[in-house]
């Protein structure tokens, strides 16, 4: 809701002084790099999201924050995406039509929505880490049901924001509808920064690990690992934020190309994530690597005894002691690992 309105409202002011024809080739290259941000947001999130719920010995509650942001960042990506992408489009006047007042609503409602809950999980990701960093032997504590109540509440305050702005947007105006997002917004955003100077104080002063203690090591390594993600995510949204102030509250004249370019990077911190994951977090580069190299590793297996003069018997035998031998030397490399 507020990328189309503020980009309309800008659309709208240039209009009074001096319109600017929208070029075609820009209006390719940004569309070219939206979808590209939407196969890399649609691939890492699922990928995420199936990696760390099929393996069970991977579902530990530090990560359901995570899945439930990858679930959010995907949600974003499926539903939010495409329809901005159509936006443009009109927008350079690459397609004919016009922008429907349907679609309008659509994209207001999943947009709102998914990006204030993609927003809202960094805050809790950042408070969740301050929580373990500062008080470990509580946050040990916590179940799987303190997790799931703290996801059920993200997605009730997330609710309750989205459904504050847009009710504002669509009874009042666009502009009082960013007076009551943009104070939201700052809170969010305050949240992060105090929780994560918090954190790097902690660093800097205490001894939070110790190299005997291997789960204080994993617990920092983890830390710094989300603590990494949330920083991301608030250098993705500060340029947004900023431009649609400037756009919808002080009316200030911002170039359609620069705003689109602003968009795309506040969409690209959605698959941002799942890189981080995959450089930082062990378990998700062994869920990877398993996932990768399981079924080639059975193929070459059954390619071998396919060929093989034996009989039937001999080649079960074979094949049940190649797949122990299979998982004996996976089990070992995990082993090694997670020395």
């Amino acid at each position: 809701m507020m990328r189309t309105e503020a980009a309309t409202n800008n659309s709208e002011n240039a209009t009074g002084s001096s319109k600017v024809v929208p070029s075609k080739a820009e209006g390719i290259a940004l569309c070219t790099a939206f979808i590209l941000v939407f196969v890399f947001i649609v691939l890492g999130n699922l990928l995420t999201i199936v990696l760390f719920v099929v393996n069970r010995s991977r579902r530990k509650k530090s990560f359901l924050l995570v899945i439930n942001m990858a679930f959010a960042d995907l949600m974003l990506g499926i539903l939010s995406l495409p329809l901005y992408i159509l936006d443009v489009g009109y927008r350079f006047e690459l397609w004919k039509g016009g922008w429907p007042m349907s679609l309008n609503i659509l994209y207001a409602i999943v947009d709102t929505l998914f990006s204030q809950a993609s927003l809202i999980s960094a805050a809790f990701i950042s408070g969740e880490r301050f929580y373990a960093i500062y008080w470990p032997f509580k946050h040990r504590t916590l179940s799987m049901r303190a997790y799931r109540i703290i996801i059920f509440t993200l997605w009730v305050l997330t609710l309750l924001i989205s459904t504050l702005i847009s009710t504002t947007h669509l009874l009042f105006s666009f502009k009082r509808s960013m007076y009551s997002w943009i104070p939201y917004v700052l809170i969010i955003t305050f949240i992060i920064c105090g929780c994560n100077i918090a954190i790097w104080r902690k660093f800097r002063r205490g001894k939070i690990a110790l190299p005997q203690q291997n789960r204080n090591s994993r617990n920092k390594h983890l830390t710094k690992t989300l603590l990494f993600v949330s920083i991301l995510a608030l250098l993705c949204w500060i340029p947004f934020v900023i431009l649609n102030c400037l756009i919808s509250v002080y009316d200030v004249q911002i170039p359609w190309q620069f705003y689109d370019l602003v968009n795309v990077i506040n969409y690209s911190n959605s698959f941002a994530n799942p890189v981080v994951y995959a450089l930082r977090i062990p378990e998700f580069r062994e869920a990877l690597v398993l996932y990768c190299l399981r079924r080639p590793a059975a193929t070459n297996i059954i390619s071998f005894n396919k060929f093989s003069k034996k009989t039937p018997a001999t080649e079960l035998r074979t094949l049940r002691t190649d797949n122990t031998l299979l998982q004996l030397k996976f089990k070992q490399e995990v082993l090694n690992t997670k020395i």
